[in-house]
């Protein structure tokens, strides 16, 4: 599905309205905030339930820096409510490719069905060059975007995951957050420039956070480049003070909502609204009686055990001496006294 021309218009009055910001920004000489007021909104003027936008590329017109203005975007895909899939455009009428290397397949496409709205951004790696210098590089990026409608929902999920969440500014590594870098005129490709503080903010957008479904109306992913400047000339004097370049990569936005619909106020994070399930019947499962096979054991068979002979060693045992004994002495036996036999033959008192 292309472009539509209402969609075209849409991105030329966020492209006008970024254009405003960066000059605001430029005269104020303010950083942050003025990226902050470049930032539009999640869904487009033309209602639009689910957008992707691979690359969207500005650039700050700072001669002191050898930097021209330009702002344009590549890789756009939006969906209106029931409107189906939209496989993206990936033609780059602005010119943004001629600063902006994609790597890999490029993928900006979005969907929005009664039941389910969606975006996802895809490619393998991106390089910003600016005055023959690789001034930025990220690595390989994948946002997507979800939001369940009721009765269902509403419920919303988002993410965006990149290699080690870390980017490169002029092949020094960066974290998430803000970083600040001291440059030289050199590494910038600037001949009025000396010495330069970059300030570096990168963001990445996971809302709802976690990767998995919230109870939420809306959800939106990918990942923001700031990056503004203080530079100085050889005396020290600061030439420029301001935003230099802003970057963002596979912004990704869906709602549940048509944009018809009334405004739904989102319950504070802390408070977690009930989520209805309808009920599932699970249909009886009936299981056929399991037989268990007779087990038939193979009989045992123990083998003989031979006990090998146990020899005993004759036991030798030493002579016993017995000490002699002394007989005990043997009294003779003392004669007992008997009366004298009668020299005659008893009388019995005759006489002769």
């Amino acid at each position: 599905m292309s472009t539509t021309p209402l969609r075209r218009v849409r991105r030329e009055l966020r492209r006008s309205s970024v254009r405003a910001a960066l000059a605001v920004c430029t005269a104020a000489a303010a950083t942050g905030a003025c990226f902050a007021m470049a930032s539009p909104g999640a869904l487009a003027a033309d209602g639009d339930v689910a957008t992707s936008v691979l690359a969207d590329l500005t650039v700050s017109d700072v001669p002191a820096a050898g930097l021209s203005g330009f702002n344009g975007t590549f890789g756009t895909a939006g969906s209106p409510p029931d409107g189906g899939l939209d496989q993206g455009d990936l033609s780059d009428p602005s010119g943004v490719l001629d600063r902006l290397t994609v790597r890999g397949q490029a993928v900006a496409r979005t969907d929005a069905e009664p039941t389910r709205n969606w975006a996802q951004a895809q490619a393998s790696g991106f390089t910003l060059s600016l005055n023959e210098r690789d001034f930025l590089s990220v690595g390989s990026l994948d946002a997507y975007a979800e939001c369940l409608p009721a009765p269902i929902g509403p419920l919303a999920l988002a993410y965006a995951r990149t290699d080690s969440n870390t980017i490169g500014v002029l092949g020094r590594q960066v974290p998430t957050g803000t970083t600040q870098l001291e440059v030289t005129g050199a590494e910038l490709g600037a001949d009025g420039v000396s010495t330069a503080t970059l300030t570096v903010q990168y963001d990445q957008i996971e809302d709802p956070a976690g990767g998995g479904y919230r109870p939420q109306t809306s959800a939106r992913a990918g990942l923001d480049v700031t990056i503004s400047g203080v530079l100085r000339d050889d005396d020290g004097q600061v030439v420029y003070d301001g935003p230099l370049v802003d970057v963002e990569l596979g912004h990704v936005d869906v709602t549940c909502e048509s944009p018809t619909s009334p405004p739904v106020t989102t319950p504070p994070a802390t408070t977690t609204p009930p989520v209805t399930v309808p009920p599932t019947t699970v249909p009886p499962v009936t299981v056929p009686p399991v037989t268990d096979p007779p087990v038939t054991l193979p009989p045992v068979t123990v083998p003989p055990v031979t006990v090998p002979p146990v020899t005993v060693p004759p036991v030798t045992l030493p002579p016993v001496t017995v000490p002699p004994t002394t007989p005990p002495v043997t009294q003779s036996p003392t004669p007992t006294p008997t009366k004298p036999a009668p020299s005659h033959e008893p009388g019995y008192g005759y006489g002769d």
